[in-house]
C-alpha cells in the first residue's frame, strides 16, 4: 500500500509500505478521505527533519480488528481521534478527561515510534479507543469532524451565551466552523475577521457571518462596531490579542487557539486595562480530541454545515501539489482527499 511522507521545508514523497500485524486493541481502516490542517503546513514548514507521516483528519472504513476489539466491526464507516485520554490519572478519574495530560491513545506518537503511516494513506492502524463509528454523512464531510471538534471547544471554553456579539479573527475553516456554532449557541451578531479572501468571505456570509472586516484595509480596532464585543474567538496568531482586547465590551471574555513559533508568540498587554475592565482569556486547546459523536450528529442534522468549506479535492498522488497550494493560496479554506 502506498503512503505519503513530509520533510521539511515542503519536501513530499510517496512510497509503498508494509503495515505489521494487528496487536489485539488495532484497528485496520482504509482511508477514504483526509483534511489538510494548519498542523500538517507546519510541520511541512519546519518540523519534520526527516521523512515523516502526516495528516490525521481521517475518515474510512473498517477493514480488520483485533482480538480484544469490541466497538466497532468490520465494514464500519469510522473517523479517527488523533488524540484520546488514558483513562486512568487522575483528571481522568475525577471526570476532566478534557485536562488528561497523558494524551493515550496518539496517532501522532505512535506513527512516530511505529514508523507507523498516518492520514495521507491508503490504509491506517489505529488503537481501537480512537474510532468514532458513523453513518447518514458522506466521508468527506465525515473528515472535518476533526476540526469541527476544535471549533466546538473553542466556543465551548469561551462560553457563548444567548444574545452575545461575538467577533471571530480568522476565517479560515475553525473560525467558519466556530461561527456556526457560535449562533447555534445563541450568538446575536458574529463578526469576522480577516485579510480579504473572496472564497472565505463569501462562504463565511452563507454560512452566517452578519459582518467581515478585511483586516488588511481596516484594522480591527477601527471598525465602527455598533454595540462592541462581548465575546471574542481568535484563531489567528497571538499578535492580534491585544488590539481584539480594545474593542471587547467590559468583562469580555476572549478564547485563543492561534499558534505562533517564531518571536511573535510573545505578546505585550496592558494588564491595568486588563484588570479594570474585567477581561479574561481563556486558551482553547483540543486535545485531547473530543466531541466526536456530537459534531458527527451536527453534521447529520445538518444545522453546521461543513461541505461549502471544502475548496479542494485531490487523489494521494497529487499531495504534493495540493499542500503548495494550500500554503500559498490564500482562496483555498479546505483541501481533502479522496481515496477510492
Amino acid at each position: 500500500m502506498k503512503a505519503a511522507f513530509v520533510r521539511a521545508p515542503f519536501e513530499f514523497m510517496v512510497k509503498d509500505v508494509h503495515l505489521p500485524k494487528l496487536s489485539s486493541h488495532d484497528v485496520l481502516i482504509k482511508v477514504k478521505s483526509c483534511g489538510i490542517c494548519g498542523t500538517d503546513l507546519h510541520i511541512a514548514r519546519t518540523q519534520a527533519k526527516e521523512w515523516e507521516p502526516f495528516g490525521h483528519e481521517i475518515s474510512g472504513i473498517v477493514e480488520g480488528i483485533g482480538s480484544d476489539v469490541d466497538n466497532v466491526q468490520v465494514g464500519d464507516k469510522v473517523v479517527v481521534e488523533s488524540g484520546s485520554f488514558c483513562g486512568k490519572c487522575d483528571n481522568c478519574r475525577n471526570g476532566r478527561v478534557d485536562l488528561c495530560i497523558n494524551n493515550i491513545p496518539n496517532i501522532f506518537t505512535r506513527a512516530k515510534n511505529e514508523a507507523l503511516p498516518m492520514g495521507f494513506a491508503e490504509k491506517i492502524i489505529v488503537h481501537n479507543q480512537s474510532v468514532v463509528p458513523f453513518d447518514g454523512i458522506s466521508f468527506e464531510e465525515a473528515c472535518l469532524v476533526e476540526p469541527l471538534g476544535v471549533a466546538y471547544d473553542l466556543v465551548h471554553t469561551t462560553g457563548i451565551d444567548l444574545g452575545d456579539n461575538v467577533l471571530i479573527v480568522g476565517l479560515g475553516t475553525i473560525g467558519i466552523l466556530a461561527a456556526q456554532i457560535a449562533k447555534l449557541m445563541g450568538a446575536k451578531k458574529v463578526i469576522g475577521a480577516n485579510p480579504y479572501r473572496k472564497s472565505k468571505f463569501s462562504v463565511s456570509r452563507k454560512l452566517g457571518v452578519n459582518e467581515i472586516i478585511p483586516t488588511d484595509k481596516i484594522s480591527i480596532n477601527s471598525y465602527k462596531f455598533s454595540e462592541g464585543i462581548d465575546k471574542a474567538l481568535v484563531t489567528a496568531p497571538p499578535s492580534v490579542i491585544p488590539e481584539v482586547m480594545k474593542v471587547m465590551n467590559y468583562g469580555g471574555i476572549i478564547g485563543y487557539i492561534g499558534i505562533d513559533y517564531s518571536e511573535k508568540k510573545f505578546i505585550t498587554l496592558d494588564a491595568n486595562e486588563f484588570h479594570f475592565r474585567k477581561l479574561q482569556l481563556r486558551a482553547s486547546y483540543a486535545v485531547p480530541a473530543l466531541y466526536f459523536p456530537k459534531c458527527l450528529e451536527l453534521i447529520e442534522n445538518g444545522v453546521v454545515k461543513v461541505k461549502p468549506l471544502i475548496t479542494h479535492r485531490f487523489s494521494l498522488k497529487d499531495i504534493a501539489e495540493i499542500m503548495k497550494e494550500t500554503e500559498n493560496n490564500g482562496e483555498v479554506i479546505k483541501a481533502v482527499m479522496i481515496n477510492n
